[in-house]
């Protein structure tokens, strides 16, 4: 009789994943117009949700070819990268350390320019913790936010979807560091890519 309960409580403890999805973001988007200040009224709203629980996730050197992209989980470089806003790329294998250590990471790709969209972004996150912002070409979509396991991306930004994103997902990590890369780790070049 001990060991049926034990399976039960074994059962009951365990959290139980979400099936893996990607579907239609089911909040309506209200972006901001290439100003950064005033609404878009006919921005391309579309914006799609992820989830897909990750799997193994060890410390490894050099390029990783992910499975999805962006990322949100898996392989990793040993060092994550530091906290805050980022003029240059900051490469996959460096910040999905970050989302390991609880972080969130918003991504944009605006060959044509968004530079009022993005300061309005980092305006709104001012005084947050364990964020990085940075520019991304390998993106398909303009806008991203990025979580272990989770990430929204948009063809336009709506900041008050990317605070409640990161809200939901800031410290959901496998580890909870919001301290900044450990000494040496900003020195070295570790590769990566754009």
């Amino acid at each position: 009789m001990k060991h049926i309960y034990w399976v039960f409580f074994s059962f009951a403890c365990t959290k139980a994943e979400p099936d893996p999805y990607s579907k239609t973001c089911e909040t309506s988007l209200t972006c901001l117009a290439d100003d950064g200040a005033s609404d878009c009224l006919d921005c391309d709203t579309t914006c799609t949700e992820s989830f897909k629980a990750t799997g193994d996730s060890p410390h490894v050197e050099g390029e990783i070819d992910y499975e999805s992209y962006p990322p949100t989980g898996g392989p990793h470089n040993p060092c994550w990268w530091d906290w805050g806003v980022w003029d240059e790329a900051v490469p996959e294998e460096r910040w999905v350390h970050n989302l390991e250590h609880g972080g969130v990471v918003f991504l944009y790709n605006c060959p044509e320019g968004c530079d009022a969209e993005i300061a309005a972004l980092v305006e709104a996150v001012d005084g947050f913790q364990q964020f990085i912002i940075s520019p991304n070409s390998r993106m398909t979509s303009r806008f991203a936010a990025v979580a272990w396991d989770f990430k929204t991306e948009t063809e336009c930004l709506d900041i008050n979807f990317m605070l409640d994103f990161y809200k939901r997902h800031v410290g959901n990590g496998p580890e909870d560091v919001a301290s900044m890369a450990p000494s040496g780790c900003m020195d070295e070049d570790t590769g990566g890519t754009d």
